[in-house]
């Protein structure tokens, strides 16, 4: 975001902090209402308002951008504030903050952790204030993946540096449980392209989750692209951090294999079969990052192999272009 509209959004912030209670019901008089800005994935940023009620362990925050072009275009004052308000009361009755899930007990959550890729150097700010574990340019964080037994959409928090302190746990435990955890964000599927696009249009269709060890991989096998995520297509791109999965992709892909970040939501599976080169992989994924990906959902712009000796993935230095890296 641009110096100054990143200014002038946070003026707006501080004016609807000041005022919002007036435009909300009885139980909102002894909140606090104060304004956040927050650093998202790859160094997007984003202002809010924060409301805090006593009795709630949880705290929403609401952004404002949406709201503030609102106010640019000519809406009337009071109209965007009583849907402020509307936002704010509704940020307070979803589900996850009546899931059961206390943030401030490590007990309650420990269950509900994951894992989530982004990329070093584009979060290199956000990063100082979390727990991470470095894989090549990419670092692995946790957070904590509430419940929601609705349509309302996905709650999740990263989990920071003051939250290990306040739960008294080490990262490395914290680390081992999160992938220790067997809820769908945790739970890695493999499926083959040409499948899942046959299963887009025909309704009936399935695409088979190819890690599954009762799935003959032979009928897919020659096939030339693959898309490893999870159960629930959110930050998937972090089954490649599962030795697990790693060593399954060797046993389906003995001849080797490249990983394209897609975006933190997906990683793609290349068999290497000697007909694509490194450079030309890397070329593809920018171009796709560049014109296809939100920024904040981009993981990188390298390519990586398998290392069968070492058992893990590592870039493919002919696929680095660093001047053109998401847009560093």
């Amino acid at each position: 975001m641009i110096a100054k509209e990143m200014i002038a959004e946070k003026v707006f912030a501080e004016g609807v902090a000041k005022d919002i209670r007036n435009f909300l019901p009885a139980k909102y008089e002894n909140a606090e209402f104060q304004v956040m800005q927050m650093n998202k994935n790859n160094g997007v940023q984003m202002v809010g308002v924060q409301v805090r009620l006593q009795e709630e362990n949880v705290c929403p925050v609401v952004y404002v951008e949406p709201f503030f072009n609102e106010i640019r275009l000519g809406e009337p004052v009071e109209k965007v504030m009583n849907e402020i308000a509307r936002c704010m009361e509704e940020a307070g009755n979803v589900p996850f903050l009546h899931s059961g899930i206390n943030p401030m007990d490590y007990d309650s959550v420990k269950e509900h952790l994951a894992v989530m890729l982004v990329n070093t150097q584009a979060n290199k700010r956000m990063l100082q204030e979390m727990p991470h574990e470095n894989m090549e340019d990419l670092s692995a964080i946790c957070y904590v993946d509430f419940l929601v037994e609705s349509n309302d959409g996905k709650a999740t928090m990263k989990v920071k540096n003051e939250h290990l302190k306040m739960w008294n746990v080490d990262a490395k435990e914290m680390f081992r449980q999160a992938r220790a955890n067997t809820q769908p964000v945790n739970t890695p599927i493999l499926q083959s392209m040409d499948e899942m696009l046959l299963s887009i249009f025909n309704e009936e269709g399935h695409a088979t989750n190819l890690l599954d060890e009762n799935v003959d991989f032979g009928l897919r096998s020659h096939d030339m692209l693959y898309a490893l995520t999870n159960v629930e297509k959110q930050y998937g791109a972090s089954m490649i951090t599962q030795p697990e999965v790693l060593n399954k992709l060797e046993q389906l892909f003995p001849e080797g294999f490249y990983v394209l970040p897609s975006s933190v939501h997906e990683v793609l599976i290349v068999p290497d079969n000697g007909e694509m080169e490194p450079k030309m992989l890397g070329e593809m994924v920018r171009e796709v990052n560049k014109n296809e990906v939100e920024r904040q959902e981009v993981l990188s712009d390298r390519v990586y192999s398998y290392d069968k000796e070492k058992h893990q993935i590592r870039q493919e230095p002919d696929s680095i272009q660093q001047v053109k890296e998401m847009g560093r």
